[in-house]
C-alpha cells in the first residue's frame, strides 16, 4: 500500500492534485484552440477554470473564421458583421451563425429533395416517352416490312396459281398493319389534343412518328382525312379484285381504289401548299415524288381501263427517270464527299458512306424491280423474276428492322445529385447539438 501511495504522489504533483492547476493557461488555450465548438462547450462544464478559459473571445472568433469562411470574400463579410455586433460575445455570434447555417441546410435539403422528386418524375416521363416512340417508330417499321414481305409472298403464290386464296387473305397482313397504324394514330391525336396541359406538353414536343409529322405539315382535320382516304385504298383494291364492288360503268371498275389514293394525295398536297411557303424542299418533293407518282398512277389507271395498249415502258417511265436521276445525283454526291473526306474532313466521309449505303440498299434494288416489272409486262420474263428481287430486298429490310427493333434505346441518365456536406451531422436531429453551445449553468 505504501508503494502505491508513493507512486501516486509524483502524478499528483504533475497534475496539481488532479485539477490541472499546474498547467499554465497558455497551454490550456493552445489545447482548447484545437477543439471544435461542440467539444469546446463540452469541456467548459468540467470546472470553473476551463469554463473561463473556454469562454475566451479569441477562441470563438477563430471558430467563426474557421467554420463560416469559405473564401476571402466571406472572411471580409464576416469581419464586417462581427464589427457591427461587437457588443455581443463571439460565442453568441457563433450560436446565431450556426443556427442560420442549419436553417440554410434545411432549405438546401428541402430543395434537394424537391429536385430529386422532379428528377424521378422526369425519368418516369422519359421511360414512357421512349416506350411510346419505340412503339410508334421501330415497331411500326418492323411490322410494315414484315407485312409487305408476307403480302408479297402471298401475291406471288396467287399469281403463280400455286394456291387458291382470295385477295382479302392476300392483303390481310397489310390490313393488320392498318389496324396497328390506326391505334398509333389515335394515341398521337390524343396526345395532340391534350398538349395544352403541362403533363402532355412534354410528350408532344418529343413525340416521333409519321402521324405527328403529318399533323405538323397539315392540320388535325386534314391529317385525319388523309389517313382515312389512304387507308381505304387497300380494302377497295381487294374488293375490286374480288369483284365484290360493282360500278354501273364497267370501264371504271378500278376507279374506287385509285380515287381514294388520288383524293388523299390531293388533300395532303393542297394542305402543304396552303400552310407552307414555296421552298426548294417543296419543289424537290414535287419533282421527285408527287409528280412521278401521279403520272404513274394515271398511266396505270388508263392501262387498266380506257387505254389497254399503253406501253409498259411508257407506264413505268416516270419511276424509271426518277430512280435513275437519284442514282446519278447520289453517285456524284458520294464521289465528291469521298474526295473531300480524304482531305481530312470526317463529316464528309460519314456523309459519303451514308449516301453510298442509300444507293446500294434502296435505289439500286428499286431500279432492278422496276426493270423486272417492265420485262414481265412485255413478256420477256416470268413472274419469278419480278418477285425474286423484290422478296430478297424486303427480306433484307425485315432483318434490318428486326435487328433495329431489338437494339435497346439508351436511357437518359439523370444527373448525380451529391449529398450536401454536413460536418455537424451526428445521425440525429439538426438542432440537437446546437443547444450544447450555450453556456452551461
Amino acid at each position: 500500500m505504501d508503494g502505491k501511495v508513493a507512486a501516486q504522489q509524483p502524478i499528483d504533483k504533475l497534475n496539481g492534485a488532479g485539477n490541472g492547476r499546474a498547467i499554465p493557461d497558455e497551454c490550456w488555450q493552445r489545447v482548447l484552440g484545437n477543439l471544435e465548438a461542440i467539444e469546446l462547450s463540452g469541456c467548459a462544464v468540467t470546472c470553473q477554470r476551463i469554463n473561463r478559459l473556454a469562454d475566451h473571445p479569441e477562441l470563438w472568433q477563430t471558430l467563426l473564421r474557421t467554420d463560416f469562411c469559405a473564401s476571402i470574400t466571406h472572411r471580409a463579410m464576416l469581419l464586417a458583421w462581427m464589427a457591427m455586433h461587437h457588443n455581443f460575445h463571439p460565442r453568441q455570434l457563433y450560436i446565431f451563425k450556426r443556427r442560420e447555417h442549419l436553417l440554410d441546410l434545411e432549405i438546401a435539403r428541402a430543395d434537394l429533395h424537391q429536385r430529386c422528386q422532379q428528377a424521378k418524375e422526369l425519368e418516369r416521363k422519359q421511360r414512357c416517352l421512349r416506350a411510346l416512340n419505340y412503339f410508334l417508330v421501330r415497331v411500326a417499321h418492323c411490322l410494315l416490312c414484315i407485312t409487305l414481305l408476307a403480302t408479297s409472298i402471298l401475291l406471288w403464290l396467287q399469281l403463280k396459281d400455286a394456291v387458291e386464296i382470295s385477295y382479302y387473305v392476300v392483303f390481310s397482313p397489310l390490313f393488320g398493319f392498318e389496324v396497328f397504324f390506326l391505334i398509333g394514330s389515335c394515341i398521337t391525336f390524343t396526345i395532340y389534343f391534350q398538349r395544352s396541359s403541362a403533363g402532355w406538353t412534354f410528350y408532344w414536343n418529343r413525340l416521333q412518328g409519321t402521324v405527328r409529322w403529318l399533323i405538323l405539315f397539315t392540320s388535325p382535320c386534314e391529317s385525319f382525312l388523309v389517313l382515312c382516304l389512304a387507308g381505304s385504298a387497300l380494302p377497295l383494291l381487294a374488293a375490286t379484285l374480288e369483284k365484290d364492288l360493282q360500278l354501273p360503268w364497267p370501264s371504271l371498275h378500278f376507279l374506287p381504289p385509285f380515287l381514294g389514293l388520288w383524293l388523299s394525295t390531293l388533300c395532303f398536297a393542297f394542305s402543304v401548299i396552303r400552310r407552307r411557303s414555296c421552298s426548294s424542299s417543296c419543289i424537290g418533293s414535287c419533282l421527285f415524288l408527287w409528280v412521278p407518282l401521279a403520272l404513274f398512277s394515271s398511266l396505270l389507271f388508263l392501262r387498266l381501263t380506257f387505254w389497254p395498249s399503253v406501253s409498259p415502258t411508257m407506264m413505268m417511265l416516270p419511276l424509271l427517270l426518277v430512280t435513275c436521276t437519284l442514282i446519278l445525283f447520289s453517285s456524284f454526291l458520294t464521289i465528291a464527299s469521298f474526295c473531300l473526306g480524304y482531305r481530312g474532313s470526317r463529316d464528309w466521309m460519314e456523309y459519303a458512306t451514308t449516301t453510298l449505303l442509300a444507293i446500294l440498299v434502296f435505289l439500286l434494288p428499286m431500279l432492278s424491280v422496276e426493270i423486272a416489272v417492265v420485262s414481265y409486262l412485255k413478256g420477256a420474263c416470268t413472274i419469278n423474276w419480278v418477285f425474286a428481287p423484290w422478296t430478297a430486298w424486303l427480306s433484307g429490310l425485315v432483318l434490318f428492322a428486326v435487328w433495329q427493333s431489338f437494339t435497346p434505346l439508351k436511357p437518359a441518365s439523370l444527373p448525380q445529385l451529391d449529398r450536401l456536406p454536413n460536418r455537424y451531422r451526428r445521425g440525429h436531429d439538426l438542432h440537437s447539438d446546437t443547444e450544447m453551445l450555450l453556456p452551461q449553468p
